[in-house]
C-alpha cells in the first residue's frame, strides 16, 4: 500500500474497516510513519495513531502527505471527536484548556485570528504557540482575570491557522512548563453562515454531522459601539435547531454591533478545540 495514495474512497474504506483490524493489518508491509499512523487507527490504538501523524509531520511532509494526514485526522475524530487522541493528561495546576481559531468576516473582509484561554491557579507568566518547526503564532503574557482565568488572542494574521502540527508551552508561576504537540485540522474552504439583510442570516449545510462531536452551536453578542472594551450588552447560546434572526431585544435605541458564531467544537485528549465562523455588522436598535 503506497504512503502516498490515500484517496477519499480509500479513507472511507479504512472508516469502515475500523471494525475489524485483524483483516486490515495484513495490508501493511511497509514500516514508516504514515504507514503506522494507518495501521494503528485501524486497529484501533487511536492515541499510537496520533503519535505517528505528529512524528510525520515533522518530517515535512509532501503536498500529497499532507492532504493524506489531515484526512486520517478528521477520520480519527470521528471515533469519540478527539477524546481518545491525546492519551496525556493537562498537569494539576491547569484545569481547562482552550484552542480556539476563529474567522470573522465583517462587510468588507475575513480577519482570521486565534485564541487561546484556560483557567490555572497559579499565575500564568507566557504562552507560545508556534506552526511547526519555527512559524510564531502567539508568543506573549495573557490578561488574567478573576477565578484563575486567563486569555489571550492574535488578530488579523495574515492567513488562517493552516492544517498542521502546532507546538504549544504555557509557563506560569512555580510549576514546570507545560509542553505539548497540538495538530490542526484544515480551517474549513467554505464559509458556512451569511447576511442575508441587518437582522437575518442563512446557515448552509456541511454535509454529514459528525455525530460524535457536540452538534454546532449558534453564538449570538451584541455589543455598545462606544465600549472599547467589548463587553456584550446581551449575548445568546443556542444548539439545535439554530435561529437565523436576532429576537425582539429590550434596548435603548441607538446602533450597536452584532456578533453571529458558527461554533464547531472538538478535542484533543483534554484539550477544547473549536472552530468558529462569525460574521459581524452595525444594527440598528429598535429596527422592526
Amino acid at each position: 500500500m503506497s504512503k502516498l495514495s490515500v484517496t477519499t474512497t480509500a479513507l472511507f474504506f479504512l472508516h469502515s474497516a475500523l471494525w475489524a483490524p485483524s483483516v486490515a493489518a495484513k495490508w501493511f508491509t511497509q514500516q514508516d510513519l504514515f504507514t503506522a499512523a494507518h495501521q494503528n487507527l485501524l486497529e484501533g490504538k487511536t492515541s499510537q495513531s496520533f503519535d505517528s501523524m505528529v512524528q510525520a509531520w515533522q518530517q515535512n511532509p509532501t503536498n500529497i502527505q499532507t492532504s493524506n494526514l489531515n484526512g486520517l485526522l478528521e477520520l480519527a475524530i470521528t471515533e469519540d471527536c478527539g477524546h481518545s487522541l491525546d492519551q496525556a493528561p493537562l498537569p494539576p495546576w491547569l484545569s481547562s484548556l482552550v484552542i480556539q481559531r476563529e474567522m470573522v468576516q465583517n462587510q468588507n473582509q475575513i480577519l482570521p485570528k486565534l485564541l487561546i484561554n484556560g483557567v490555572s491557579e497559579p499565575r500564568v507568566t507566557s504562552i507560545e504557540f508556534i506552526r511547526w518547526p519555527e512559524q510564531s503564532v502567539i508568543s506573549a503574557t495573557p490578561k488574567r482575570l478573576n477565578g484563575g482565568y486567563f486569555s489571550i488572542e492574535t488578530k488579523r494574521l495574515e492567513k488562517a491557522s493552516n492544517e498542521g502540527l502546532y507546538q504549544l508551552t504555557i509557563k506560569a508561576d512555580g510549576e514546570e512548563d507545560y509542553t505539548t504537540w497540538v495538530l490542526m485540522t484544515a480551517p474549513s474552504k467554505k464559509q458556512r453562515i451569511g447576511w442575508i439583510d441587518s437582522r437575518n442570516w442563512r446557515i448552509e449545510r456541511n454535509g454529514l454531522p459528525n455525530r460524535a462531536c457536540p452538534s454546532p452551536v449558534l453564538a449570538m453578542n451584541v455589543y455598545d459601539l462606544n465600549d472599547t472594551s467589548w463587553t456584550p450588552l446581551w449575548t445568546e447560546n443556542v444548539d439545535g435547531k439554530l435561529p437565523t434572526t436576532v429576537p425582539k431585544l429590550d434596548l435603548p435605541d441607538g446602533r450597536y454591533w452584532l456578533s453571529v458564531g458558527l461554533v464547531e467544537s472538538r478535542w484533543q485528549g483534554e484539550i477544547s478545540i473549536l472552530d468558529i465562523q462569525t460574521i459581524t455588522r452595525p444594527v440598528d436598535f429598535p429596527d422592526y
